[in-house]
């Protein structure tokens, strides 16, 4: 059934009765009448105006309470993702200061715009502090410890606490019957002369643990509310000129002290005087005096002419706002009526503690069909899947089209099995061929997440961004799939963020380092070349592996200027390694997004290195990619008198087409195939295959991943050029390799 909704105005009724006038002129008692009237009125309007400005005053001292109490209450449940987690439990526990100054202090300042986060112990000793990015002393939470020290007890034993603390306490169920509660509390406090919002929460595990701390780790959260805090505060709110007061208060404010749950005034505040009451006054006071005059010769031409004019303003605002919640294309509710819907949808699913399930459906490669079809097919498609998707509504569900190739469906009462199964039925709904006026078929497939409120969130913003992760999820295992959404998509996405800013200030600061892998001659005595390896290591993040950082390089486009760093650096440091090659890995992104070959030739212009001693190393997602412009970039770079390397040979699907389509230099054996000497039958057959075919394709053969000597010996005597692994020597700093060379130089002139 399609979902349909409406403008009620609730019918605009007024009654009317056409009496006999006479005319006459105008009497003293009826004008006695009409000042007694008007002053009647404006009496009236007088008591009415000051008891509609002490009602709105109160309403805005009650606003900004409440305003303020919200926040706090919205920043403990900010944080429970970061303090109900296993990993922050344990590293709390063990004192990590380098992830708590991660995870605690850079994130929580970073992205949520705490100003101080503090860790105190299960004693409530300090253990770690961040403040005005970077760490706090122990001295720095001793000043303000003393104010906090009720909240820091309301945690810790709630059922002492008053009432007016509002401990906020959630069973973690953590499995193999385990639970644990976790507490928050949060107030308003004066920190170091400044307002601030503090929240206290205890740090659980989300998991379960052999034996948990009677008494837990506590984060300490310190957000001020500064000048813009308050700014925003009163633009929300319409408060004008809203700010922190000390002193006497000017005529025309109002003021509202703000105190702490311990009953201590935190601070007051202040803001420009709203009386609706007497500002209406003034406005009309002057009118209805002249208004009183005409009214009566024009009550019933008015009421007449205006019952007709205000059914046809009702009318068309009715349907100017259905067209402003509508999708012009589809007929369906439009983001702004989803948007309006889900919050509803929200609070009613609290209301009666039932869950909401909402699923993101986006159409795969919609982008190709619109290049391939046309925009007219596009829209016919975005029609159709509209109608299919209809066909699987109940009567309390909803669906919209926020735009683009995306649907929302709402889908009250279901619970996470429920959800999956809808998904999974959209999913397969999709997958028939839609066929399109004029005999055009198309075909199409979704990807699909869902999310369920108000477990995975109750704001609309937090809902929605969590529901398009899980599509994202979806589209990274290739679409045509309905995937739930997980807390660690949240966390995967924040230590994305984190390692893609780590990995820009590495790239601006030239902090990738390059280290050099010797590749031996078969006998296992003599360096024929080394291969240059880019290795990162951040002072907060540590290691960073580099299967983790280049794809992440490729794709934020700063793997070009990794690549021509590593290049420039590795021929740099090879002329000072005589008779020894130099391989340098190049990417995909590189080969496709830029220009490899001018790269090289200015390197090996500026640096002088002998061509002939450089090898360029690709692997078969170039090839994959785009094959015609990596044949050109591979014959431009062969051109230039290098040896192109095609990497880790065997481990893609189409290898032996690639080797007889393209002209490579050297062929490196993918160690997946070394490993397996000595413990497959079938492995070295292939393996000796492979090398006879690289053989009589004249071709270098470099193995990799050689790490025992049986190995050595297998691949020694099948005819293999070159060897490679840590059976001769882990990756090298240029000041190892040199030694490393001077050592086995020594060694052969010795024997």
């Amino acid at each position: 059934m399609r979902f349909r909704w409406g403008v009620d105005d609730g019918g605009l009724r007024v009654a009317s009765q056409a009496g006999k006038h006479t005319t006459s002129f105008v009497t003293a008692p009826i004008a006695f009448l009409a000042v007694a009237a008007l002053a009647v009125v404006l009496g009236s309007l007088i008591i009415g105006a000051r008891e509609t400005d002490s009602i709105a005053l109160a309403q805005q001292r009650d606003t900004i309470e409440h305003a303020i109490e919200q926040h706090g209450d919205a920043l403990a449940r900010e944080l429970r993702v970061q303090t109900v987690w296993s990993e922050a439990y344990d590293r709390t526990a063990t004192r990590d200061v380098i992830w708590m100054r991660a995870f605690f202090g850079i994130y929580l300042d970073e992205l949520f715009g705490y100003d101080s986060i503090y860790v105190l112990s299960g004693s409530d000793k300090f253990v770690f502090g961040f403040a005005k990015d970077r760490d706090a002393r122990q001295a720095q939470f001793e000043r303000i410890a003393p104010g906090l020290k009720d909240l820091i007890a309301a945690v810790r034993k709630p059922a002492e606490a008053p009432a007016t603390y509002h401990v906020i306490s959630t069973s973690i169920d953590l499995g193999e019957n385990q639970f644990v509660v976790h507490r928050a509390v949060a107030d308003v406090r004066n920190i170091l002369g400044m307002p601030a919002t503090v929240v206290v929460s205890t740090i659980v595990p989300d998991r379960p643990r052999a034996s948990l701390n009677s008494s837990p780790f506590l984060l300490v959260a310190i957000e001020d509310l500064d000048a813009r805090f308050i700014k925003q505060l009163g633009k929300t709110f319409g408060f004008a000129d809203l700010k922190w007061f000390e002193g006497t208060a000017p005529l025309g404010t109002s003021t509202e002290r703000i105190e702490a749950l311990d009953g201590k005034t935190v601070a007051t505040l202040s803001w420009t005087r709203n009386q609706p009451g007497w500002e209406f006054v003034r406005r009309v006071g002057i009118g209805l005096a002249v208004a009183l005059v005409l009214l009566v010769a024009l009550t019933a031409l008015l009421m007449r002419w205006g019952n007709r004019q205000a059914r046809r303003i009702l009318d068309s605002e009715a349907d100017a706002k259905h067209a402003a919640r509508t999708d012009a294309l589809t007929g369906l509710p439009n983001r702004v009526a989803l948007g309006e819907a889900l919050g509803g949808m929200v609070t009613e699913a609290k209301r009666h503690e039932s869950p909401l399930a909402v699923l993101s459906i986006n159409l795969d490669q919609f982008k190709e069909i619109n290049d391939d079809f046309g925009h007219a097919v596009g829209d016919a498609v975005l029609v159709a899947v509209a109608r299919r998707l209809e066909g699987l509504l109940k009567s309390n569900f909803m669906l919209g089209r926020p735009g683009g190739d995306e649907f929302v469906m709402l889908a009250p009462g279901i619970d996470s099995t429920a959800a999956a199964g809808l998904g999974a039925r959209i999913v397969a709904a999709l997958m028939a061929p839609i066929d399109i006026a004029g005999g055009t078929r198309v075909h199409v497939s979704a990807s699909v997440g869902h999310v369920l409120a108000p477990h995975d969130g109750e704001a609309n913003d937090d809902l929605m961004r969590r529901v398009e992760l899980a599509v994202a999820k979806a589209k990274e295992q290739g679409g045509a799939t309905a995937i739930a959404f997980a807390p660690e998509m949240d966390l995967e996405l924040s230590h994305r963020r984190i390692l893609e800013g780590a990995l820009r200030s590495a790239v601006t600061s030239d902090a990738i380092g390059i280290v050099y892998q010797p590749i031996m001659d078969p006998s296992g005595s003599r360096v024929i070349a080394v291969e240059a390896l880019a290795r990162w290591t951040d002072p907060m993040l540590g290691s960073i592996p580099p299967d983790v950082f280049i794809p992440l390089a490729e794709e934020t486009g700063l793997i070009q200027k990794i690549g021509e760093r590593a290049l420039r650096q590795a021929v740099a440091d090879g002329l000072a390694w005589a008779d020894v090659d130099v391989a340098v890995n190049v990417s995909a992104a590189q080969i496709h997004h830029g220009d490899v070959v001018a790269v090289v030739r200015d390197v090996l212009s500026t640096s002088r290195f002998p061509p002939e001693r450089l090898e360029i190393e690709i692997t078969e997602s170039v090839l994959l990619a785009d094959e015609r412009r990596a044949d050109a970039q591979i014959k431009g770079l062969q051109r230039l008198g290098l040896k192109v390397a095609l990497d880790d040979f065997g481990a893609g699907y189409s290898s032996l087409m690639y080797l007889r389509k393209f002209g490579f230099d050297n062929l490196k054996i993918d160690r997946s195939f070394i490993e397996d000497i000595g413990k497959s039958s079938d492995s070295p057959v292939i393996l000796e295959s492979v090398i006879q075919l690289g053989l009589n394709l004249s071709m270098t053969i470099t193995a990799e991943g050689v790490e025992t000597p049986e190995q050595h010996r297998w691949l020694r005597n099948s005819g293999c050029h070159r060897l490679q692994g840590y059976l001769f020597s882990r990756p090298l700093t240029k000041e190892q390799l040199t030694a490393f060379l001077a050592h086995h130089d020594a060694a052969a002139a010795a024997g």
